[in-house]
């Protein structure tokens, strides 16, 4: 027992460093961690125990920048920067820490036991999700990021084509290049660690550079501690609904993370239509932080079931599992009920111990906000610039960083919608193939004849709707 607790915390210490990391995530995380893999050939289900710790943990602290800097801490985490980012500039940072914590942990922890525990039921739920449905999920997720964030919808729409068009580099199904200008480097595509980083990282830092960016009195005591797991207690009911989001999200083969957290962030918004948002409103935190680790629990329903990764951490995670000779997907894993066992424990090990360790050290890590921001700014400017670097180890990398921070710094400055820019450049390459892929194999009629996909259809016009209106009052 002692030896699984210690490989669960070893798990979650790693991956708590990888989900501080600002757009590292859980794929990161697993990858630097690729060749751990051969010291647990002499028990490979505490190797089980260790990784799905790891995911639990990145899941959980990246909430870390989000909130402090204004950086998501990874794709799914972009909702949280809408208000929790204002909070911190307000001096409640600890505050908006401590909420999204305990809402990211009791979440985990509700969904991810009932996600493991109906496992073999929530598999054949998934047989209704065709290519259709999951078409219309990802445009659901783009719709709320677009409609939903205060601003003009013409800027929504730009800023949605400014991120299709970045997702539009890079080589086609066919290997034909698109918009790479000549250059083989970018043949590959722009990686969302430099994009993510250049419109949302080096606009706040330059912002504190200048001293643009000012912090009020800070707020960094336990009552603040307090006073956020309370706002988790009031606004119970949205985080759930979040969570609910995520597990269902989760669930479906090839629909990113990023989308239950958008779609969370919408419910959060539509639960109070009174409530103005993105200026440090807590629902606006609690709300897709309680999607944050639902919906990484619910990946493993595709991955381990069906052996088909919907995520990109998923992906990685099989490969390592099969490396320990788990063959998911296969009969033989429905049986294992040792592997099972070791799935829930470090999942949801990782999940508490994660979550305790990040409430614990929400007070003495915000304290860091007290050094003057002239000081650290250049110091996370030089990290950002190192581990975009660390990419294709070339000056291209910085390069294309230049370019993603001049339209960063001019979206900020003409007041585009920046999230909605990653989130499009994020769905781009999903959203085209599924295109491609129901215009081949579907016609109207055959359309008119899938319910669920009616159904999100029409959720995508009610989104359109409520923003339209919500702009003009």
């Amino acid at each position: 027992m002692f030896e699984i607790f210690l490989f669960v915390l070893l798990g979650v210490v790693y991956g708590l460093i990888f989900g501080v990391i600002p757009t590292a995530g859980p794929t990161t995380a697993l990858l630097t961690s690729y060749t751990f893999y051969p010291y647990f050939y002499s028990d490979p289900y505490l190797g089980v125990a260790f990784y799905t710790a790891m995911v639990a943990a990145c899941t959980t602290g990246d909430t870390w920048s989000s909130i402090l800097l204004g950086i998501p801490g990874s794709s799914s985490s972009t909702a949280t920067v809408i208000d929790g980012y204002p909070l911190a500039k307000k001096g409640k940072a600890t505050y908006a820490l401590s909420a999204a914590f305990t809402s990211s942990t009791v979440n985990g922890l509700f969904f991810g036991s009932l996600v493991f525990f109906l496992m073999p039921v929530y598999s054949k739920l998934l047989l209704v999700f065709g290519i259709p449905e999951m078409l219309a999920l990802n445009v659901l997720a783009l719709s709320a990021v677009t409609f939903l964030i205060k601003g003009k919808i013409s800027l929504g729409i730009i800023s949605v084509l400014i991120g299709f068009i970045l997702g539009y580099v890079g080589i086609d199904e066919n290997n034909a290049p698109r918009l790479t200008f000549g250059f083989n480097y970018l043949e590959d595509g722009i990686s969302v660690l430099i994009l993510a980083s250049g419109i949302f990282a080096v606009p706040e830092l330059f912002d504190m550079f200048i001293g643009k960016t000012k912090l009020q009195k800070l707020e960094s005591s336990w009552k603040q501690v307090k006073l956020g797991i309370f706002a988790y207690k009031k606004y119970w009911k949205v985080s759930l609904q979040g969570g609910a989001i995520g597990a269902i999200v989760g669930a479906v083969p090839g629909v990113h993370g990023v989308v239950a957290d958008w779609l969370s962030y919408a419910r959060a918004r539509a639960a109070y239509p009174n409530r103005k948002f993105g200026n440090g409103n807590i629902v606006g935190v609690v709300g897709p932080e309680g999607a944050n680790n639902a919906v990484h629990a619910a990946s493993f329903v595709p991955t381990v079931v069906f052996g088909i990764p919907g995520t990109p951490f998923a992906a990685v995670i099989l490969s390592i599992f099969y490396l320990l000779h788990f063959d998911l997907g296969s009969v033989s894993i429905q049986s294992d009920s040792d592997f099972y066992k070791y799935l829930a424990v470090g999942f949801l090990g990782g999940t508490v111990l994660v979550g305790i360790l990040c409430v614990l050290l929400s007070k003495p890590i915000t304290v860091l906000l007290k050094i003057p921001t002239t000081i650290y700014a250049p110091l996370i400017l030089f990290l950002i610039c190192w581990s975009c670097y660390q990419i294709s180890h070339t000056y291209y990398d910085i390069a294309i960083l230049a370019v993603c921070s001049t339209i960063g710094l001019l979206s900020k400055r003409l007041e585009l919608n920046r999230p909605a820019i990653l989130l499009a450049f994020i769905l781009f390459s999903k959203i085209e193939a599924l295109t491609i892929q129901a215009v081949s194999l579907y016609n109207v009629t055959s359309l008119l004849e899938r319910p669920i996909f009616l159904l999100i259809s029409f959720l995508v016009l009610t989104v359109a709707f409520t923003g339209v209106r919500y702009v003009r009052n």
